[in-house]
């Protein structure tokens, strides 16, 4: 009778590390895509709206990323793995949800939801480039 011995590395350290990449990689480029059309659906008069609307993640996209510095901009979460796409201007509330006088324009909750048609395939890309090596 012979003996079979599988030998196999631990690779849960670098799964982790690279799960996490994946993910944040994804939040983050959701909020972009959220960023891009909220700033193209903004109801536009001087385009202060469109113009101060941003992405904040607790670590950006890229270590490069410019913090932000503007007043017109969204704080950074508290929380890893969260994406804040927003403005700091100070209409903004009625314009999204509208007044007792005037009609709401929404440009936040649309913009998410046509990011949510893509949000799987961004997750599914980022994740099969940092396993690329396990999925062979």
């Amino acid at each position: 009778m012979a003996n079979l011995t599988v030998t196999r590395k631990w690779n849960g350290n670098d799964v982790k590390v690279r799960g996490k990449k994946a993910t944040g990689k994804s939040v983050w480029e959701i909020g972009l895509i959220v960023e891009g059309q909220a700033r193209l659906l903004a109801a536009r008069k001087t385009g202060r709206m469109a113009g101060s609307i941003t992405t904040q993640t607790r670590t950006q996209g890229s270590s490069t990323e410019p913090p932000a510095t503007s007043s017109d901009t969204v704080s950074k979460p508290n929380e890893d793995m969260v994406a804040l796409v927003g403005t700091n201007v100070e209409y903004a509330p009625y314009k999204e949800f509208g007044t007792i006088r005037t009609d709401a324009q929404p440009f936040l909750r649309p913009a998410l939801d046509l990011a949510r048609g893509r949000a799987l395939t961004i997750v599914e890309n980022n994740g099969r480039m940092q396993f690329r090596e396990y999925l062979q």
